[in-house]
């Protein structure tokens, strides 16, 4: 019987892990090289991509901890939320023509979980293979949501 090494990351994970980043490329892509009204409309939906994203990322670390014997309901609780409320604030100022700061509360929420995730790996709190893919994945989508951000300030 062989035994996976538990930091290789499975393809799935690199799949979906990737994947979902495409559009935050896509939309840096289109906001610095697109006429408008593309750069408006690929920031606004990048917000809301990035945002679902944490959302997502959030109901991932809680239902681990919340299903895994030995790992911290209340540490995944608190991971949950600081990814959550990030998203859901981010939703809220591009819902009130707050681009830039929605920007920033996603800057943030991909930061907490390119920190955090990989610490939580190491003490089982987290899927050990999150170690390594946390931190490039999502600083991969910090960078294009900041790309969007420096486009936003550039344009005044």
């Amino acid at each position: 019987m062989t035994q996976r090494d538990p930091a290789r990351i499975p393809a799935t994970s690199l799949i979906f892990g990737y994947g979902p980043m495409l559009p935050l490329v896509a939309a840096a892509i289109a906001a610095w090289w697109l006429p408008p009204p593309w750069p408006d409309l690929a920031t606004d939906l990048a917000i809301i991509w990035a945002a679902s994203l944490l959302v997502f990322v959030g109901g991932v670390r809680r239902g681990f901890g919340f299903g895994m014997p030995g790992a911290s309901t209340r540490v995944a609780t608190i991971a949950m939320l600081l990814y959550f409320v990030p998203g859901t604030v981010a939703l809220v100022l591009d819902a009130f023509g707050q681009i830039a700061a929605g920007l920033g509360f996603t800057i943030t929420g991909f930061v907490l979980v390119g920190l955090l995730d990989p610490r939580a790996a190491r003490y089982g709190q987290a899927p050990a293979h999150f170690a390594r893919l946390r931190p490039p994945q999502m600083a991969l989508g910090a960078c294009c949501l900041a790309a969007l951000l420096a486009r936003l300030l550039a344009a005044g």
